[in-house]
């Protein structure tokens, strides 16, 4: 058995040694040398465990020599106050025998049992205890704990045994006087509980408890019974389990007595002991259990046992006969299974607990580090894998982004927390990263970098070519965008330059691929994948590219030589709009229509700044242009930092002329940009949307009027006027009818600087008529007021939805109407004031007309619907509801009804369209879309125009003939273990037995209305013929497709693929020409057996007869407008072609 010393140094040199250990390996970031620093801690550990024999031997020779050393020991017993100096030298004597005893070879190893209780019973019982208070026997030391005067036992005497072992005993022996009656006893139940209490404190050690008790029965044979007389008691055993147990060695001691008597007479101490039960047992029971009930019990009584008086037996040996007994063995035997517990907060168990902690946490952190370290592993390696079997260029992309996804996990910035969760002794993060990035950089170099590298270098070529002289404005701004391109390619070879934020940029900028992939997914992936990149590139100068010196060089120089021309413009110019200050009030919406009230018409959020007004120029910039058109200025950066930059001198005039140039430039910016930015008030009514129109019309009060005005205003800054000399000069001269001498001089164009941009301003106020052309805002107006009295006598009229219904229909049929005309009207204004103005023209001319319509065309709108969902939707509803393929049942919907609804010509859908809405919806192409003038003014619902266009397609390729009809071929593709294939249409068969491939034409649906359906069958090389798909009906060659895979080769040509399962016997093992069967037993093949039957499809119009699979799931939309009103700024969508979607 292990001691428990030995216990003990185990656990805290283990606990000291991973201690040690875990700290070196966590503080080193599980680096190598961490790891080694761990490995030699923990063989340290390992030396000291096996150490403990020496170490133990070393201790206990310091000990003696240490105890030689010392005589005069005080004694511990002085500490608990004064005493006689007899019994100081008495305790002193017991405690140096009772260490010597329980020093002794003999009995180290003998089990310590502490008697307490009825102290005569236990001096008469054992009289060789009562001088030493210990005796050792052949099975036991038996240690004796005298109680005081007090009742209590001796704390003195206990601490000193405490001292002297770990586990000072093995049990606790209570002896009790076997005549005594119980029931008085009962009394002093918590005085004996208190002093086991007392002994466990005192001991720090909680032992096993058993009762002794000694029966005055003289009739005993020899020196005592020779077995155990006893009985264990379950833990925490209530009165009636101890009265069974005790009831039960009652008859076991009957019979033995029994047996004992028949062979000797006079051995009548079983039989006596079992009667003295029947009338002890109930009250022993009670008083075992008053025991155990007691409120903070450490260590229940786990048994009892019974002996013989004293006066019983004859010792016949050295001890006295009662320390033969063999109850000693048993409840030492039964003590050290059961075994204590310490009680208290023990150096050894508080270090013990703490190491198994420790132990226990580190052991499920290196479980949790093992899992998580593989399940990184294995995203890793299936990262890994995807890219390297990708088998095109998108799927390429996509693993890459996948792979980046991967990389993020390990990067500094995604988290902590699951760092610290893997490091605990099986972190494998280092190594994959690294592995992941190796891997990332080739890819990333091949998909990503190639492609922006080649588009940089072409772009330098072309801006090294370039003459720098003589460039206009719009070809130097290019020469100065090619410094970002120069600076994006330097970057790349420069990775410590990088700049991320604006490296992401240009990278999406230059990146081109050629996979084929939507443009939004492309640019997802550009977003994506180039930003990554910009932000680890600082960080990995491996990935740098290398840059061609003369690139670079010419580069330069074209840069610079533009620069010289036009940094110095900047700086100057810079200078000036500094220069004004807050001298000008910023001009608002508020402040330009002063004079009228815009709340409720219109409302802007922007402003513009006073340096950019007419006020300004006139009394600032002009004069400071002029004081600083001879001062230049050059700077540079690294970027341009290789080569010098050349010297040209720049003319006054000219730098007066760019300084103008540029200020009227961003002056016309400043005032498109706040214009654009105006929006109109909504009005969900009529009247609204009339009062709206009265007050935009109204000469004295209008917003827009005065809006426009103060506009025109300001775009004739910069503008000469005549000089009054020239001026009277001119009126005489018409006045006395004389002409100039030699040719007419032409009179220079007064629009000034801002002409380009503000002309068609200039010309739309325009007040006299001789400027003003067709388009003009007074004719706008005019229309507009019109509009609002025609809508002002609809809104009046006592059948008001009667009349808005018949001006909306004129409008819907494509009639002319003052609706219709006035909308024409308002677009042509916004058109003709140019892409620059579009959102002015949009808000102020188009959007108040388009409200006042859609106000009105709302009654007609609803009955439109309801025509719409009676005439055509319920119709076709009643003849395709359940059928297939609009929807998944046996029941086929009828090919001619079909035809009936698509017709092109004449065709129930087609007639509605042209006869309800030839004003609002127009057809381009095989493509319904909003007409651009009437179709602007309401909401048309998209499901709708998505539906009629689907059906539109369908319909012209179907019946391009006048007939459903499709003709297409068909031609086969040769296919691994496959030998025969048969693919039946509508009775046109199509056999290929790996011969030469060749094109078949087939038609659906075929004119042979006897055998209408489709059927495949093939044949293996290992299973006879099997067939699949077969569906009968017109439409099964549409289930048939909706059954197989599709992938389109070209605009014309897809590959078709359907996987047949065969459903023939195969047999896998030889055939036996002796045996009685020549060949062997049939089986079933395995259903994870597919063989692909593929077949190229060439179809004469589109998608051919894969069209059809729009049709599955198809509702036709029961109305046509959309519920809520549509803004002027939005126009519908058109419907675009979906592409073709695989099937599974």
């Amino acid at each position: 058995m292990t001691h428990p010393k030995s216990r003990g140094y185990t656990i805290v040199v283990s606990a000291m040694t991973a201690a040690v250990a875990a700290t070196a390996y966590l503080m080193g970031d599980g680096s190598d040398s961490a790891r080694r620093q761990a490995v030699i801690a923990m063989i340290v550990g390992a030396a000291v465990l096996l150490m403990r024999g020496p170490v133990a031997a070393a201790w206990k020779v310091l000990a003696a020599r240490s105890a030689r050393d010392t005589p005069h020991q005080r004694d511990p017993a002085a500490r608990r106050g004064r005493r006689e100096p007899g019994d100081v030298a008495l305790k002193s004597t017991e405690y140096d025998r009772l260490k010597q005893a329980l020093q002794d070879p003999g009995a180290r190893h003998l089990p310590r049992l502490l008697l307490t209780g009825d102290d005569a019973v236990i001096a008469e019982l054992l009289p060789g205890i009562v001088n030493d208070r210990w005796q050792i026997t052949e099975e036991a030391l038996l240690l004796w704990n005298q109680t005081g005067p007090d009742g209590q036992p001796d704390r003195a005497w206990l601490d000193r045994l405490r001292k002297l072992r770990a586990a000072p005993v093995s049990a606790i022996v209570l002896v009790t006087h076997g005549e005594a009656d119980l029931r008085p006893q009962r009394r002093g139940i918590v005085t004996l509980g208190m002093r086991l209490d007392h002994i466990a404190k005192s001991l720090r050690w909680a032992a096993p408890v058993y009762v002794l008790d000694v029966a005055r029965i003289h009739d005993v044979a020899g020196d005592g019974p020779t077995s155990v007389i006893g009985c264990e008691l379950p833990p925490r055993a209530n009165a009636a389990a101890i009265s069974v147990a005790l009831g039960e060695l009652r008859s076991r001691l009957a019979t033995l007595g029994i047996e004992a008597l028949i062979e000797n007479g006079r051995d009548r101490f079983l039989a006596q002991l079992s009667q003295r039960l029947d009338i002890r047992g109930k009250a022993l029971a009670d008083w075992i259990f008053g025991m155990n009930a007691r409120p903070g019990t450490f260590m229940p009584i786990r048994g009892v046992v019974f002996a013989p008086g004293p006066g019983a037996m004859s010792g016949g040996s050295g001890y006295h006969p009662a320390a033969v007994l063999p109850l000693w063995r048993y409840v030492g035997e039964r003590a050290n299974r059961l075994g204590g517990r310490r009680i208290g907060f023990h150096p050894v168990t508080v270090f013990s607990t703490i190491a198994l902690v420790a132990i226990g946490l580190w052991s499920a952190g290196m479980l949790l580090s093992g899992f998580q370290s593989a399940r990184s592993i294995h995203a890793a390696q299936e990262a890994v894998d995807a890219i390297a079997a990708a088998p095109n260029t998108a799927e390429r992309l996509r693993s890459l982004l996948g792979l980046q996804h991967e990389i993020a996990h390990y990067a500094p910035d995604a988290g902590h927390l699951a760092s610290i969760s893997t490091r605990l002794g099986l972190n494998r993060d280092a190594a994959i990263a690294s592995a992941l990035w190796e891997l990332y950089a080739k890819h990333s170099r091949e998909l990503l970098v190639a492609p922006i590298q080649q588009n940089l270098e072409d772009e330098l070529a072309e801006l090294a070519q370039v003459q720098a002289a003589g460039l206009d404005t719009q070809a130097s701004d290019w020469a100065l965008r090619g410094r970002e391109s120069l600076k994006t390619y330097l970057m790349l070879a420069n990775p410590e330059r990088v700049e991320p934020d604006f490296l992401k940029t240009q990278l999406v900028q230059y990146w081109q691929t050629d996979a084929r992939i939507t443009p939004g997914e492309r640019d997802d992936l550009a977003e994506r994948l180039l930003k990554f990149h910009a932000d680890h590139f600082k960080s990995h100068p491996d990935w740098r590219i290398s840059a061609r010196p003369e690139l670079v060089a010419g580069a330069r120089r074209t840069v610079l030589a533009v620069i010289d021309q036009r940094n110095a413009q900047d700086t100057l110019y810079r200078q000036v709009i500094d220069g004004i200050g807050g001298r000008f009030p910023d001009q608002t919406l508020a402040s330009l229509t002063l004079g009228t009230d815009a709340r409720g018409l219109i409302r802007a959020n922007a402003l513009v700044p006073g340096a950019y007004t007419r006020q300004a120029y006139e009394d600032h910039v002009a004069e400071a242009i002029e004081s600083v058109a001879k001062r230049t200025q050059v700077t540079s950066d690294w970027v341009l930092s290789g080569a010098s930059a050349p010297q040209q001198p720049t003319s006054p005039a000219d730098l007066h002329a760019a300084l103008t140039a540029q200020y009227f430039a961003d002056y016309a910016d400043h005032w498109q940009r706040f214009m654009n930015s105006l929006q109109w008030e909504p009005a969900p009514t009529l009247p609204a949307a009339i009062d709206q129109l009265k007050l935009m019309a109204d000469a004295r009060q209008s917003p827009v009027i005065a809006l426009m005005t103060s506009l025109e205003y300001q775009g004739r800054a910069g503008v000469r006027a005549d000089s009054l000399s020239d001026t009277l000069v001119a009126k005489a001269q018409d006045m006395l009818g004389k002409k100039p001498a030699g040719p007419k001089r032409v009179k220079p164009a007064t629009a000034g600087p801002l002409g380009p941009s503000f002309g068609p301003i200039t010309r739309l106020v325009a007040q006299d008529q001789a400027s003003a052309g067709d388009l003009s805002l007074q004719r706008f107006l005019e229309r507009a007021t019109a509009l609002r009295l025609r809508l002002q006598q609809v809104s009046n009229s006592p059948d008001a939805d009667a009349q808005a219904r018949q001006m909306a229909q004129a409008l819907f049929q494509g009639k002319a109407s003052e609706l219709a005309d006035t909308q024409a009207y308002a677009r042509l204004i916004a058109a003709s004031l140019g892409a620059e103005w579009a959102g002015m023209g949009e808000a102020l001319f188009v959007r108040p007309i388009a409200q006042a319509t859609q106000t009105a065309l709302q009654p007609a709108q609803a009955s439109l619907n309801a025509a719409w969902r009676e005439s055509i939707a319920m119709a076709w509803g009643r003849s395709f509801t359940g059928r297939y393929p609009f929807a998944d049942t046996a029941n086929d919907a009828s090919l001619p009804e079909l035809a009936r609804f698509l017709r092109p010509q004449g065709g129930l859908i087609q007639s509605f369209l042209a006869a309800q809405l030839a004003g609002v919806l127009e057809l381009q192409g095989d493509q319904w879309k909003p007409a651009a003038t009437g179709g602007q003014a309401v909401a048309f619902d998209p499901a709708f125009l998505d539906a009629i266009n689907r059906l539109q397609r369908i319909g012209v390729r179907l019946l391009a003939q006048g007939e459903p009809r499709y003709q297409f071929e068909l031609k086969p593709i040769p296919a691994p273990r496959l030998t025969d294939t048969l693919l039946t249409l509508d009775g046109q068969q199509l056999h290929y037995y790996n011969q030469r491939e060749t094109w078949q034409a087939m038609i659906w649906p075929a004119s042979t209305p006897d055998s209408p359906g489709t059927r495949l069958q093939w044949r293996t090389e290992a299973a006879g013929t099997n067939k699949h798909y077969e569906f009968t009906g017109r439409w099964g060659l549409v289930r048939m497709l909706e059954r197989a895979s599709v992938e389109a080769i070209d605009s014309a040509t897809f590959q078709i693929t359907w996987h047949g399962s065969p459903d023939s016997l195969v047999s896998n093992l030889p055939p036996e020409p002796d045996s009685l069967m020549p060949r062997a037993a049939m089986q079933p093949v395995s259903k994870d057996i597919a063989y692909p039957i593929r077949y190229l499809m060439r179809t004469e119009l589109g998608q051919g007869p894969l069209e059809l699979l729009a049709l599955r799931g198809f509702v036709l939309p029961s109305r046509i407008f959309a519920d809520r009103a549509p803004t002027a700024s939005a126009s519908p969508a058109s419907n675009q072609t979906s592409g073709l979607r695989p099937v599974p």
